[in-house]
């Protein structure tokens, strides 16, 4: 199934492209190595437009071959930006979503820089929406080596740790990632676990 200006498949697993609006100087596509699917992407997709995108891909076989509900990638939704600043499109996307492909799980994918004293309340949102899961971009144990690497706009790795374990506590499946070449790569793991996320996971770069 090829890609097209609202979605991709990112490891065989579909994935909408939310929007362009960062928290950090780069996109996490950069870090991932994907300079085309930057610019093929739209920067500003509306709600219809990623629903009728993510159907297509159902229609097209997308997913066919699971017997049974844990056996489901289910639907991401990350893309050029990070998608926990685009909450009202994720009020009009995901309820709607949910009605037409009941039980299938959906994960965000995002840096995770979120100020600590709305961390709770995002959190809750997310649950309300029926978010399942949520992968959190890990790639420092310390605020200097992480302020290095990822630039952040605002906010920065206390607030990144702290974000995590507020995710975990809400009920959420965190899971932390790193892209290629990682160092300190079991430190990261240790990290991600003891701050509630269930693993860490290193992508290619």
């Amino acid at each position: 199934m090829s890609a097209s200006p609202f979605r991709y498949f990112d490891d065989q697993r579909l994935t909408l492209q939310c929007g362009s609006e960062l928290p950090a100087a780069q996109s996490l596509l950069t870090f991932g190595d994907n300079p085309t699917l930057l610019m093929q992407l739209t920067a500003a997709p509306t709600a219809e437009q990623l629903l009728d995108a993510a159907e297509q891909a159902y229609v097209a076989g997308y997913e066919q071959q699971a017997s049974t509900e844990f056996e489901l990638q289910g639907m991401a939704i990350a893309g050029i930006g990070d998608p926990l600043l685009q909450l009202d499109l994720l009020k009009q996307v995901i309820p709607d979503f949910k009605r037409q492909r009941h039980g299938v799980p959906i994960t965000l994918v995002s840096y995770g820089l979120v100020a600590a004293d709305k961390a709770v309340a995002l959190c809750q949102q997310l649950v309300d929406l029926e978010v399942e899961r949520i992968e959190i971009f890990l790639p420092a144990t310390n605020p200097p080596a992480y302020q290095q690497l990822v630039q952040p706009k605002q906010h920065g790795f206390s607030e990144v740790c702290q974000f995590i374990h507020t995710a975990s506590d809400a009920g959420l499946y965190v899971s932390c990632f790193a892209y290629e070449p990682v160092k300190q790569q079991s430190a990261l793991r240790a990290l991600a676990k003891e701050l509630g996320a269930r693993d860490f996971v290193v992508k290619p770069g």
